[in-house]
């Protein structure tokens, strides 16, 4: 009898000590269905080009239940600019046939078909922020509110990604420039590129200047012609990762003869909403 007393003593003391030290021993396992609380996008903060096509947004759906379900609930800019060329139309091209190889310009156009599609929308499976090349979103900081939801509920995601659209980019310039390029865009058309190519702080004329390209890059343009405030180009937009040369004629008086020599540099740059644009260089 007095081993059993001690027996259930010992029990009773385990038990206790048991329940005291549950609470820091366990973590709450979410519940079948659930949302976690941490769920969120991975690097919120995000840039795109206008006019190009880019998918931004990797989603941590840490503990979650999967699948989830994804609806933009809102979508703001900073500054209270419109967000309507969000949802313009697009026609983008599909296939509704496999490819083999080989096939005519006709078969091609039977296998495809073009549908229109918004500029800018949500993949409601991953989350992904899914935008069309030939969008018209202007320069901004649009912030997107996030409805995640799955057979649980749902939750609001607020400023669940932010992405700044820059209408252009200075990728890269030769170090031989006294200073960067400036991109402006100045008007909606014609489809144009004015290049300016400023030597010792003072614009030349288009017949002093030359502008040529790697035709393998992302420029497809035309020569149109010299005028007195530069050289002309017409563009075909969106303009992709474009190595751009520059050739500044080059006049001095040396002992009563004219002595003219050229100069070269290089640029890449991204043009993305069609439009009128200035491209200015230092030399």
């Amino acid at each position: 009898m007095k081993f059993q007393m001690q027996k259930l003593t010992l029990n009773f003391i385990l038990f206790i000590m048991g329940t005291a030290l549950l609470p820091i021993g366990c973590t709450e396992v979410p519940g079948l269905g659930s949302i976690a609380p941490d769920v969120r996008y991975k690097n919120r903060k995000q840039y795109a080009i206008s006019g190009m096509e880019q998918n931004i947004g990797d989603f941590l759906s840490s503990s979650s239940t999967l699948p989830l379900n994804f609806e933009v609930v809102n979508v703001w800019e900073t500054n209270g600019h419109e967000t309507t060329s969000f949802n313009e139309e697009i026609p983008v091209v599909t296939y509704k046939a496999p490819i083999v190889g080989g096939e005519s310009e006709e078969e091609l156009r039977l296998k495809t078909d073009t549908v229109m599609k918004p500029a800018v929308s949500l993949n409601p499976f991953t989350g992904k922020v899914e935008i069309l090349e030939g969008n018209r979103i202007p320069a901004g900081e649009y912030h997107f509110d996030i409805r995640v939801s799955n057979s649980s509920g749902s939750t609001l995601l607020q400023d669940a990604v932010v992405v700044e659209f820059k209408e252009y980019e200075v990728a890269r310039w030769s170090t031989g420039m006294t200073k960067a390029p400036e991109i402006e865009r100045v008007a909606d058309a014609p489809n144009q590129i004015r290049f300016v190519a400023h030597l010792n702080g003072m614009p030349l004329p288009g017949d002093r200047i030359d502008f040529t390209t790697n035709r393998a890059s992302g420029f497809k343009g035309t020569f149109v012609n010299d005028t007195p405030e530069g050289e002309i180009w017409k563009v075909n937009f969106p303009v992709k990762s474009a190595e751009t040369y520059c050739s500044w004629q080059i006049i001095e008086e040396v002992g009563g003869m004219v002595n003219t020599t050229y100069v070269t540099e290089n640029m890449n740059f991204v043009l993305g909403r069609p439009g009128s644009y200035v491209i200015k260089l230092f030399k």
